[in-house]
């Protein structure tokens, strides 16, 4: 009976996101920002969702006062609804109307980065309208295999991959095997990966505003084992015009050793491009993930975590 009750509530979950997915692409604007502002008064607001978390951390990482936090969490939660409302889209918008809203911006970063025949693997993080970049790659004719993390209702995941490759894109999970990613960038193809959520004690230590955070050790380990170059991009909302897809110069592997420094050098590089593009616009970047859940103290036999403690007690000395 239980178990009945259970797969009843997770259809109608995936049935209730399929209708605000295909609301939300005949919507119009400006009730769409009515709907995210109501939904913020009701679950920021009053419930309180994460809101003490995000105050807290706007206030550490971008100086702001306890007030400025306020506005800013509303603002936060406010912007990361109407992104969601856009992507949710994605599962039956056509090509030509999403065509119709992105503008492109270097483009030929990825180009000359897929022209060394190495494969090419794209990191972006939950900023901006993050999913609609693999179905504008796809459509151009980019051969793109998304990584993504399994839902845990099977009826919405099964949802959300219809959603990612209805468009031509490919998807897998994180227990994708290396000998299939490894095949997969020798085949010239571009593997593509988030890169901005808390990896756990297994993690590359990285400076990420003020504090360190746990990032994935895949791309700097994938780029500097099959040399494909890593492209930073992401895509920028603008409601009132067309969102910004912009794709930055790659960060080439045989620039670093190949070792556990020539991995984190890599990691702290593109981390070090989504601080500032967070610093700019920090309203798009999802601060309600525990991004500094883990920290160094919290994994004492992770080679990475080692360095940063001696490094904190280093500057410690110093300041001394």
């Amino acid at each position: 009976m239980k178990r009945h009750l259970k797969n009843l509530f997770h259809r109608l979950q995936a049935w209730l996101l399929d209708l605000l997915a295909h609301s939300c692409n005949r919507m119009s604007l400006s009730r769409k920002k009515h709907l995210a502002g109501l939904l913020t008064l009701l679950v920021y607001r009053f419930i309180g969702l994460r809101r003490r978390q995000v105050i807290e951390s706007l206030q550490l990482h971008l100086g702001m006062s306890h007030r400025e936090a306020e506005q800013m969490g509303e603002k936060v939660f406010c912007h990361f609804l109407l992104n969601a409302f856009e992507m949710a889209a994605l599962a039956c918008i056509s090509r030509e109307d999403l065509l119709n809203k992105v503008e492109i911006s270097g483009l030929e970063h990825l180009d000359n980065a897929m022209a060394r025949n190495h494969g090419t693997i794209i990191v972006s993080g939950h900023f901006g309208l993050w999913e609609m970049m693999p179905h504008w790659l796809a459509i151009h004719g980019y051969p793109v295999c998304t990584v993504v993390r399994r839902q845990n209702n099977p009826h919405v995941d099964a949802w959300m991959e219809n959603m990612r490759q209805r468009l031509g894109g490919k998807t897998t999970d994180s227990g994708f095997g290396i000998r299939e990613i490894l095949r997969s960038l020798r085949q010239g193809e571009i593997l593509a990966l988030m890169v901005d959520q808390d990896n756990g004690k297994q993690g590359i230590f990285v400076r990420f505003f003020k504090r360190w955070a746990s990032a994935p050790t895949g791309p700097a380990l994938l780029s500097l084992k099959t040399g494909a170059p890593i492209v930073p991009l992401f895509m920028f909302p603008d409601f009132a015009g067309k969102h910004l897809f912009k794709i930055y110069p790659a960060i080439n592997p045989e620039e670093y050793t190949n070792d556990s420094e020539g991995q984190r050098q890599i990691t702290a590089r593109y981390t070090a491009l989504l601080e500032e593009l967070v610093k700019k616009q920090p309203y798009n970047w999802f601060w309600l993930h525990r991004r500094w859940k883990t920290q160094p103290a919290d994994a004492p036999a992770n080679q990475w975590a080692q360095s940063a403690i001696k490094a904190d007690s280093e500057k410690a000395e110093t300041a001394l």
